[in-house]
C-alpha cells in the first residue's frame, strides 16, 4: 500500500529551492591550510578558556598552540561524528518516510539535500583535520566519544523501542537549532588560521538553513504525537540542550594529560577556567532559540517537562538559581 502523506500542516515550501546554486557543497572550494607559522592560531582562545589558566601559560606560546590545535581536533571529530553517525541516519530516515511520523513530501526531499551539506561537512572536517596534523605534528590523539553519545544512548534506552526514532528527530532537533558558540565565533576571529575560518563560515552558511528548516519540522512533529509519548520526550530536549553545549570535561581532561599535565593539574586547570555559573549562562544563552521553539510548539506545557528544563537552569524567572551543576559539568575524570 503506499502511504499517505498530509497536506503541509504549516504551509511548508520548500527552504532549500536555491540550494543547487547557493549550497557549500556545490560552490565552496576545498579550504587549504597555509598560515599556520605566521603566528595565527587554530583556534579561537576564548572558545578555549583553558589557554587563560596560569598553569598552561607558564609553559609558554608553544604549550597554547598545542592546546588550541588538540581543541580544534576535538572540535572536527565532533562535527564528523554527529553529521556521519547521528543526523545524517535520521534525516535518511526522514527523507524515506520511514520514521514514525509523517512529513510533506516536500520536506522530505529537502531532507536529502541537507544529508548531502551534513556528508560535506563531515567530509571537511575530516580533511581540515589531517592536513592539520600533517602541517604542525601535533598528533591527532583519540580522546573519546563526544559526550552527547553517551547521553542520546542512554535516552534511547530507557524508552520504548518503537520511540527510539522519535527521539532521534528530538535529538537532530535540538543539534540543528542551536546557536553554536564556534559557527558563530571563530569566522569572526582574525587570529584563527584563515583555511579554519573559512571551513567554518562554510558549515554556518549551511546551518542557517538547517536552523530554518528543523524550525519547521518540529511544528510539524511535535503535535503528531500523543499525550504519552510528548510527556517521555520532552524531557530530553534538556538533556540534549546540555549534551551540546556544556563543556566536555572528559576529553580537555585527555587533551591535558596528553601534554603531560598530571590528573591534579588538570583537574584544577578545568575548574578554575569552567565555573558553573559562567558555563549555565553561557548555555542559555546559546540555547535560547530552540528554547523558544520548544515552548511555541508546546513541548513546556507538561509540568514535569517544565520541572526538568528548571531543575537543569534553562528555563524559570531565577533561571540558572536551581541548577544541577553537576548535569552540566559532568566529573572530567
Amino acid at each position: 500500500m503506499v502511504q499517505a502523506y498530509p497536506i503541509n500542516s504549516h504551509g511548508y515550501e520548500s527552504i532549500f529551492t536555491d540550494w543547487d546554486t547557493r549550497s557549500t557543497v556545490r560552490t565552496r572550494p576545498r579550504r587549504m591550510i597555509e598560515e599556520v607559522d605566521h603566528g595565527m592560531v587554530l583556534f579561537s582562545p576564548p572558545l578555549a578558556p583553558c589557554v587563560s589558566h596560569p598553569l598552561l601559560q607558564e609553559r609558554g606560546r608553544a604549550a597554547v598552540d598545542e592546546f588550541l590545535t588538540r581543541r580544534l581536533y576535538l572540535y572536527l571529530d565532533f562535527t564528523t561524528i554527529l553529521e556521519q553517525g547521528y543526523i545524517n541516519p535520521t534525516l535518511m530516515r526522514i527523507g524515506r518516510g520511514n520514521i514514525g511520523v509523517r512529513f510533506s513530501e516536500e520536506m522530505r526531499l529537502d531532507a536529502h539535500r541537507i544529508y548531502c551539506d551534513e556528508a560535506y561537512h563531515a567530509l571537511f572536517s575530516a580533511d581540515l583535520k589531517h592536513q592539520v596534523e600533517v602541517c604542525t605534528r601535533t598528533p591527532a590523539t583519540v580522546v573519546g566519544w563526544p559526550r552527547f553519545t553517551d547521553v542520546l544512548r542512554e535516552a534511547k534506552w530507557h524508552v520504548p523501542s518503537g520511540m527510539r526514532p522519535l527521539v532521534e528527530i528530538c535529538f537532530a532537533v535540538v543539534s540543528e537549532t542551536l546557536i553554536s558558540g564556534v559557527l558563530s565565533g571563530i569566522p569572526a576571529d582574525p587570529s584563527v588560521v584563515t583555511a579554519v575560518r573559512e571551513s567554518i563560515a562554510d558549515h554556518a552558511v549551511d546551518e542557517r538553513k538547517h536552523h530554518a528548516y528543523f524550525t519547521k519540522l518540529m511544528e510539524d512533529f511535535w503535535p503528531q504525537l500523543g499525550a504519552a509519548e510528548q510527556r517521555t520526550l520532552g524531557p530530553l530536549f534538556a538533556d540534549f540542550i546540555i549534551a551540546f553545549l556544556g563543556p566536555d570535561l572528559r576529553a580537555q581532561g585527555a587533551i591535558l594529560r596528553a601534554m603531560l599535565f598530571d590528573p591534579a593539574e588538570a583537574r584544577q586547570i578545568l575548574a578554575d577556567t569552567h565555573p558553573a555559573a559562567d558555563v549555565g549562562a553561557a548555555i542559555r544563552q546559546a540555547a535560547r532559540y530552540t528554547i523558544r521553539l520548544l515552548e511555541r510548539v508546546g513541548v513546556l506545557r507538561d509540568g514535569g517537562v517544565y520541572e526538568h528544563f528548571l531543575r537543569l537552569g534553562l528555563t524559570g524567572d531565577d533561571t540558572g538559581q536551581h541548577t544541577d551543576a553537576a548535569r552540566i559539568l559532568p566529573s572530567a575524570a
